[in-house]
């Protein structure tokens, strides 16, 4: 989708109102300042999703991989951030991204981007005081509550409908289908699935998984007992402790996805314009002597291959 002025931000904000209702998580990118000659305008608005499509214009095609580039990443750290494209790739803001102005047009634009994720869910196996007091915890602290408090109410539905970006779990079913609520958890990728169960019992639950096939790596999210250990004993101290383990998980986890986007892992250097490029979502390469070289648009490519044929014939 593709449009210029404040028309076709009707079309992104009705996107975004859908994408949220499916909590599928995205990014608005918004222009807040420019300079001519660029002909990006303030106020026009992009939307980005998860897999990196692009929905609007915000002035030149130099402007896109940029910002999509950055949306992904505001995406995984969760962090909002300003993105400047300025032709000598300077900026006097001290909290900005940025990159060099490579469209014909030149200019300088600035874009605000914001991620918007969708709250974790925590699904809930099992019908017991220590779920009953977790479900009216979890829900203060921002999460979406899900219950199963039988067998055949799982069976009914999902956990969590597919795209919902974090999904955590707590068994507690009393021995009476522990196994079955642990593999629907893992089997919709829970990332913590703690267990309510002595011992002896999540033992046999880890033996019992391992006999039907999962694999040991597999079952790392789960977790018994359920909960830091606070000395907790009475229902609401157990779901206050599991609760504080829950936010514990995901904050490591967040620590750990905004460390690999911060790693420079699969990104390479436009050797054009110095822009670094994402090489998994790159649409612009070109292979040359057994490399692939990357680039942030197809401007960038087609002068590098023109000069590569200057210099071939010279």
């Amino acid at each position: 989708m593709h449009g210029a002025g404040r028309s076709g931000d009707g079309e992104i904000l009705g996107l975004a109102a859908r994408l949220s209702e499916r909590g599928r998580p995205f990014a608005l990118a918004t222009v807040i300042s420019r300079l001519p000659p660029s002909s990006s305008h303030v106020g026009q608005k992009a939307l980005v999703e998860a897999d990196g499509s692009f929905h609007g214009w915000l002035g030149g095609a130099c402007v896109e991989p940029v910002v999509q580039r950055e949306a992904q990443a505001a995406m995984r750290d969760g962090r909002p951030r300003i993105v400047v494209l300025a032709p000598d790739a300077h900026s006097d803001r001290a909290d900005a991204i940025v990159y060099p102005m490579t469209c014909h047009s030149g200019g300088t634009v600035e874009i605000y981007v914001e991620p918007q994720l969708p709250a974790p869910v925590l699904a809930l196996f099992g019908d017991s005081p220590v779920t009953h007091a977790l479900a009216a915890m979890a829900t203060g602290a921002g999460y979406r509550v899900r219950v199963a408090e039988a067998e055949e109410d799982a069976e009914a539905a999902e956990p969590v409908p597919a795209g919902e970006a974090e999904l955590f779990a707590l068994v507690a079913t009393l021995g009476v289908w522990d196994e079955g609520a642990v593999e629907r958890a893992l089997r919709a990728g829970a990332r913590y699935v703690g267990l309510v169960a002595s011992p002896r019992r999540a033992k046999e639950v880890r033996r019992l998984l391992l006999e039907r096939g999962w694999e040991e790596a597999a079952l790392a999210p789960l977790v018994s007992p359920a909960g830091l250990d606070i000395g907790a004993r009475e229902p609401a101290e157990i779901a206050i402790s599991i609760l504080a383990q829950l936010i514990l998980a995901r904050r490591r986890d967040a620590d750990e996805r905004e460390g690999v986007a911060a790693g420079g892992e699969g990104v390479a250097v436009d050797p054009v314009c110095g822009m670094e490029v994402e090489t998994e979502s790159a649409r612009h390469t070109l292979d040359h002597e057994g490399v692939t070289l990357f680039f942030c648009g197809s401007g960038c490519r087609e002068k590098y291959a023109r000069n590569l044929a200057l210099a071939v014939n010279a």
